[in-house]
């Protein structure tokens, strides 16, 4: 997703027991064991007027021990009957008791079933069709006539099956599935296998039905079981692998609701090509007939894997070629690519238990752009990886309030905490260390035969390191331990270098240590010792290659050819291959700052996005200077490479973020920068996107005019303006797609009292007009809280965000993120953010029952985005209740627990960033009155 019974001693078989070895956890909430599924049957009837459904469910279960009691997972379900089968003996329940913590139904019997025996349990009971998209839920969207219409889908992953039937909702549990779903005879009724028979008749009510059912499953886990109903239309191609041998050709077909489809076809291809390489990558054919892909208005996530049947958000599944931005289709052959990559890693073979999540979404990140660069060697996705995955983890992973990789769960309500940069991002990043460390051929043998030895099985982590030693010749499970058993990653740091005139060699001492970003690591967090590849590039090896090391211990030395000839240089961690931030020797960063002015091509892209990542996290850690990492953008001002001004840009914009309560010649300083790095650049390349034109050129002109505004060029945004007065008048060409979100952002910071209203109406009637494309919807609805004006903002805040037909539930984060980020007044508009967070908490519980990951994140947001001790205060208060009576208190308490690691993680961001600003206010008021 773009996110059990007691373990046996042996290894898992077919539906039986998973499997353990030393790495193996136990969680805590698990049901019994005594019962192990084997097959499901299950009949559900959906009804898209009342929003319930009616369902039966029988299992097949191998009884391992004998019990007079079945306990199955269910959620928000009413169960009306249970019974089960013994021989030919039928025994109906004697109690039915429902368990809402522990969401789980408890049917009891007079009689045991006695251990050996084979039996089949029976569930008779109703459901909702909920708006939380979860479970089997309802998702609206408007059709071509204007009505509002409906369509259900389901979302399980990761313990949600349970709210549409009665279930072992636990991933090692795996079994086959009969589905049959009785629909609406017009609507189209999808299922994870294909259709095998389908009756009309006419129902009870009176009304015309189909009854579809679909071909038997292979064995699976419960959270990849999917259904959609709905008024749908698709277009379909067909996938023809080459490899491995004997591999059938897969029908693919994309579905939408009606009037869509036409904004599928990339997609679609991407689809089948996409296919076509991992058959070949993991040398095993795809195991189904059909894959699907379905466009859904409503999606908590980006998308889910469901084997055969895989959902995703609008933006992530449909563009329009012609109209669609370079990154809209990056991101949507990235998110196939990902989601296809589970159909093998997850789907075909699939982690034990939640804890080792990491082993779906880490791998399925690393495949996925490994597909996309594929199909898409242009796009030079491995370097904007570094900018995005590997930035991504090491910011996460920096604070002290992270998590492993590896982590434990002991309940189902933990499982969502765990979906985010540490199981994708740092996953990913793992992957990628050690696939460049063995080599991609020895890395993919030991894929393969991790797949053949696994396939409808579960496994765990130390599984996958098996097979990689087992090709590599290298102790793998020993050099992964600490990557995924402990949190966080080291700071690598030159300690002295020695220079042998004879030898011509340089020999570098090292040390590590455990990063924070606070950079107050104390000696009981520094215990960890990684093992830690080394690449090291100099000016003998050029940028094209790199000598490789490993640091095994807490202290080490590395020699490498070298000679003291002029414009001689060297650096660690080429291409950012490994998951780690250097620290060199004050002389040696004076060095790489004066070849960045006058030998820019002597550092490789990746190596010049590092130099500023690693310098920025170590101002904020207090490991350097603020005016070091200052003196270093405005070195790269004759960058040209599109990843580098990117990460300028990011760069750029955290600093303005910190710097929000400076006074305004600091802030406008920060700006003056910018546009030292970017204006020129506009100036260059200029507004037109010429067809045809090369890759990085377009998205290059793009992010300096992006750039360049928000660094305050009036004459930049005086070009944007009139380019959407004419744009929003009827003439389509003014403004590029590529150009659209960020006039939108432009026009609206820079509004007066007599035009705000008008700007604000024509940006929100390209959000609401039905021909707007789903990935410019987005940037529109990412853009409003720019407006520069608190009546607006206000109105954004208690008006939109509670008006689903205007913010849907799945894009509730994008305003705020853009009030937080993106508006002029920030010193005003965040503290508004906070107080309308605390006044409207109840409502956001509500809305986002049982979704504390989604309420973390609003409240990352809101609360996370100011600085302060005041502020801080004020966050302990909020999150203990004791801004409020014992009673309300205790209830706060409660509500936030699904959300503890993310207020950890809040508070220990806003005391960074604290002090951060209070240790380096001064320097970089000085810097920018003495350099710029």
């Amino acid at each position: 997703m773009c996110k059990c019974h007691s373990v046996s001693d042996e290894h898992s078989t077919l539906g039986g027991p998973a499997n353990t070895t030393t790495d193996a956890f136990k969680p805590s909430d698990i049901l019994p064991g005594w019962l192990v599924p084997s097959h499901y049957k299950v009949w559900i009837a959906p009804n898209l007027d009342t929003f319930t459904f009616d369902g039966t469910v029988d299992i097949h279960v191998d009884a391992v021990s004998s019990t007079n009691k079945v306990v199955l997972n269910s959620k928000n379900l009413s169960v009306h009957k249970g019974s089960v089968t013994v021989g030919d003996k039928r025994h109906e329940a004697t109690s039915i008791a429902l368990d809402e913590d522990k969401e789980t139904v408890t049917f009891e019997f007079a009689e045991e079933i006695p251990a050996g025996s084979k039996a089949v349990v029976h569930s008779v009971f109703t459901g909702v069709h909920n708006d939380l998209m979860a479970g089997f839920y309802r998702s609206s969207y408007t059709d071509a006539e204007g009505n509002k219409r409906y369509m259900v889908a389901t979302q399980f992953e990761s313990t949600d099956c349970r709210q549409c039937f009665p279930s072992f909702d636990e991933p090692a549990l795996k079994a086959t599935f009969d589905c049959t779903l009785v629909v609406d005879s017009e609507l189209v009724a999808l299922a994870n296998m294909d259709e095998i028979s389908c009756v009309e008749f006419t129902n009870t009510a009176g009304k015309k039905v189909k009854e579809v059912s679909f071909a038997r499953t292979p064995l699976m886990s419960t959270y990849l079981v999917a259904f959609v109903v709905g008024d749908l239309e698709f277009i379909e191609t067909v996938a023809t692998p080459s490899k491995p041998e004997g591999a059938k050709p897969i029908t693919v077909r994309l579905f939408t609701v009606k009037g869509l489809v036409n904004q599928g076809t990339f997609a679609l291809e991407v689809g089948a090509r996409t296919l076509e390489y991992f058959s070949e990558y993991f040398n095993e054919a795809y195991p189904l007939p059909k894959c699907d892909m379905v466009a859904i208005p409503d999606f908590s996530a980006g998308a889910m894997e469901n084997w055969g049947l895989i959902t995703y958000r609008n933006v992530y599944l449909l563009c329009d070629e012609k109209n669609a931005t370079s990154n809209a289709k990056k991101q949507i052959a990235y998110v196939v690519g990902h989601e296809l990559a589970h159909q093998w890693f997850g789907n075909l073979v699939t982690m034990t238990w939640w804890n080792d999540l990491w082993l779906n979404e880490g791998f399925a990140t690393f495949v996925g752009w490994l597909a996309t660069n594929h199909l898409f060697p242009e796009w030079d996705v491995w370097t904007g990886f570094i900018t995005s995955e590997f930035t991504h983890a090491l910011n996460l992973d920096g604070l002290r309030s992270s998590h492993p990789i590896q982590v434990e769960v002991n309940s189902a309500k933990e499982v969502p905490e765990i979906f985010d940069a540490i199981s994708y991002s740092k996953g990913a990043s793992v992957i990628r260390m050690l696939n460049d460390f063995l080599g991609g051929q020895k890395f993919m043998d030991g894929v393969r035969t991790y797949l053949q030895e696994f396939k409808y099985r579960n496994t765990i982590t130390s599984d996958l390191w098996s097979h990689l030693s087992a090709s590599s010749g290298e102790d793998i499970g020993a050099l992964m331990h600490s990557w995924t058993r402990e949190m966080g990653y080291p700071l690598i740091t030159v300690e002295s270098e020695k220079y042998d005139d004879e030898a011509k060699t340089l020999t570098v001492s090292l040390s590590q240590s455990r990063f924070i970003s606070g950079g107050d690591v104390k000696a009981e967090e520094d215990q960890v010792v990684w093992w830690v590849p080394i690449t090291v590039v100099s000016h003998l090896t050029g940028k094209s290659g790199a000598s490789k090391h490993v640091l095994h211990g807490k202290q080490g030395t590395v020699t490498f050819p070298y000679d003291a000839s002029a414009g001689s240089f060297w650096k660690l961690n080429f291409g950012a291959s490994g998951l780690y931030r250097v620290k060199y020797l004050d002389e040696q960063v004076a060095k790489i700052g004066q070849m960045l002015q006058t030998n820019l091509d002597a550092f490789s892209v990746g190596d010049r996005i590092m130099f500023l990542s690693d310098a920025l996290s170590l101002t904020i850690a207090g490991l350097g200077s603020i005016s070091t990492l200052l003196d270093m953008i405005k070195a790269l001002h004759n960058e040209t490479d599109y990843n580098v001004l990117s990460q300028i840009a990011t760069t750029l914009a955290t600093l303005r973020s910190y710097s929000y309560l400076e006074p305004e010649s600091v802030q406008d300083g920060i700006k003056s920068l910018g546009r030292h790095v970017f204006s020129s650049k506009v100036e260059q390349v200029g507004y037109e996107f010429p067809e045809q034109e090369a890759y990085f050129e377009t998205l290059k002109r793009a992010l300096a005019i992006g750039a360049a505004e928000r660094s305050g060029d009036a004459n930049v945004a005086a070009e944007l303006r009139d380019r959407f007065n004419k744009y929003v008048a009827g003439d389509k060409t003014a403004l590029h797609p590529e150009l659209r979100a960020i006039a939108y952002r432009s026009v609206l910071s820079k509004t007066t009292p007599e035009n705000v209203e008008d700007t604000f109406k024509a940006v929100m009637d390209i959000y609401f007009d039905p021909l707007t494309q789903a990935s410019e919807k987005d940037a529109t609805l990412a853009s409003i809280g720019a407006v520069n004006s608190f009546d607006h903002v206000d109105r954004i805040l208690n008006t939109f965000m509670f008006d689903q037909e205007i913010v849907r539930s799945q894009d509730f984060l994008q305003p705020l993120v853009s009030l937080a980020n993106l508006n002029p007044s920030l010193a005003v508009v965040r503290p508004m953010l906070f107080a309308w967070l605390k006044a409207n908490w109840s409502t956001l519980v509500a809305r986002f029952t049982g979704d504390g990951r989604r309420l973390g994140s609003i409240m990352s947001i809101c609360a996370g985005s100011s600085l302060g001790e005041a502020v801080l205060a004020e966050i302990q208060a909020f999150v203990t209740g004791s801004d409020n009576d014992e009673e309300s208190a205790a209830q706060r308490v409660k509500e936030i627990e699904g959300s503890r690691r993310a207020i950890q993680q809040i508070q220990e961001s806003v005391q960074t960033k604290t002090q951060v600003m209070s240790r380096e206010r001064e320097v970089l008021a000085a810097w920018i009155e003495q350099s710029l």
